[in-house]
């Protein structure tokens, strides 16, 4: 009886070892993305990984996709994901993700910055399959020519969450129809280095885990903004790249009433684009004649 029990334990457990290696065992699209990792080929381990969110249909796989993806930024920080170069039209190419927390409201947006030679007509960041991010958009030319000829145009999603891991679509269409699209992959990570609120003017800097040393230093800022002209205006901003402040020094500042926007900002490349993530926290600040 015992023997018998013994062997359907057995049996029972190569049954499930099986599943789980199976996958491996295949020439799978997963498969070809752990072997591309393997051999350190970074643009194959993308388009295999591309691939598979393309075929997936189980969401369990889910966060299995998402820890393979951020493994493998710790090569590079993903500037081999993508061999090819911008099209000589666009500049630079960033794909923003903020969560702006103030009290008692937390927003989320997707904002796309471009920088390009040529007048752009349209930018879109669609979820696999043809899912649009959000009806509520703005599309706007944000900056005139600089010395080298460019123009910035921003795409702004305003969303009820955090976009979700997964594919997404990058789309750039010129006024003279030009175009150029990529895939891009969106993870679901804790970010390096967190802030939250301390006192009044005063803010906590918690690192949660060691920084890649292949993506660029996290970058700080602490900003003012006035209501002017029935919007607020940025009035005043400090950036750093290490040695993060955690307090803000009034002296210099004009008495009146602010909104104190403290940000930090993570930073990695998909190719030549750039993919930030950002955490942005806000309060109302009161600068006194005392002060």
């Amino acid at each position: 009886m015992r023997l018998f029990l013994l062997l359907g334990a057995l049996l029972s457990s190569a049954s499930v070892m099986s599943k789980q290696v199976s996958w491996f065992e295949s020439n799978s699209p997963l498969t070809q993305a752990h072997r591309h990792l393997l051999n350190n080929d970074l643009s194959g381990m993308f388009s295999s990984l591309v691939e598979v969110w393309q075929l997936e249909k189980n969401s369990s796989i889910a966060p299995h996709l998402n820890d393979l993806f951020l493994q493998s930024l710790d090569v590079d920080c993903g500037k081999g994901f993508d061999k090819r170069s911008l099209p000589s039209w666009l500049s630079n190419v960033t794909i923003r993700r903020t969560e702006i927390q103030s009290p008692g409201r937390d927003a989320y947006r997707a904002i796309i910055e471009v920088d390009a030679t040529k007048e752009i007509f349209d930018i879109t960041l669609t979820r696999w399959v043809s899912k649009e991010l959000s009806t509520d958009n703005t599309f706007k030319y944000s900056a005139s020519h600089n010395e080298l000829g460019l123009m910035k145009y921003l795409k702004r999603y305003n969303l009820n969450s955090d976009i979700a891991k997964g594919l997404y679509r990058l789309d750039i269409t010129a006024q003279d129809q030009s175009s150029w699209s990529t895939w891009v992959i969106l993870s679901d990570t804790e970010p390096k280095i967190s802030i939250r609120w301390n006192a009044k003017a005063e803010w906590k800097v918690e690192q949660n885990a060691l920084l890649n040393r292949n993506c660029p230093l996290p970058k700080f800022e602490i900003a003012l903004y006035d209501y002017i002209d029935n919007k607020y205006t940025k009035v005043w901003s400090k950036q750093y790249d290490s040695n993060y402040p955690t307090s803000l020094d009034s002296a210099n500042i004009p008495p009146g009433r602010y909104v104190l926007g403290v940000s930090i900002s993570h930073q990695r490349w998909q190719g030549p684009i750039i993919v930030e993530q950002s955490q942005i926290i806000n309060k109302t600040y009161d600068v006194s004649v005392e002060e």
